[in-house]
């Protein structure tokens, strides 16, 4: 009985795999690396942005093989948690500036930028200029030979 059990766990579990793959997910991040491997030191093969269309491969953990709807032909790893199953739609009924959407990057409510700037304990110029700062998948891996890091698991 047990054997019985055991196959129909098995086969249900593979359905479920299946019918995953091939489905869409949506970039919920301003840019996302695709990654060669799953994980974060790996080499990035293609970038992909806001809203776009990508196809899911696999779920492993925290990560997600997928393809770009655009480049089918690229095929890698992000992170899932930088993904949506629910498609992004941003268009003229979205009534937001680029200072706002600035703000809720930066983890502030609706409302923040109308409160009393005396009572701010923030530096957004600080954070503006680390959101600029980007590193080259060769200055990552040499940062992390040098301080002889290992992979997070």
């Amino acid at each position: 009985m047990s054997k019985r059990l055991f196959i129909a766990v098995l086969a249900a579990s593979i359905a479920v795999s299946a019918f995953a793959a091939g489905a869409s997910r949506y970039v919920s991040v301003q840019s996302l690396a695709i990654k060669e491997k799953s994980s974060n030191t790996s080499k990035t093969i293609a970038t992909v942005s806001y809203g776009d269309e990508l196809t899911l491969i696999k779920e492993s953990g925290k990560w997600t093989q997928v393809s770009p709807k655009a480049s089918p032909s690229v095929k890698g790893w992000v992170s899932s948690s930088a993904l949506s199953k629910r498609k992004i739609v941003a268009g003229k009924s979205v009534k937001t500036d680029a200072n706002e959407i600035s703000l809720a990057g930066k983890g502030f409510a609706e409302g923040f930028e109308n409160r009393d700037a005396s009572s701010w304990d923030t530096d957004n110029a600080a954070v503006d200029i680390i959101e600029g700062n980007t590193v080259s998948d060769a200055e990552r891996q040499a940062f992390i030979k040098e301080g002889k890091l290992k992979e997070a698991e």
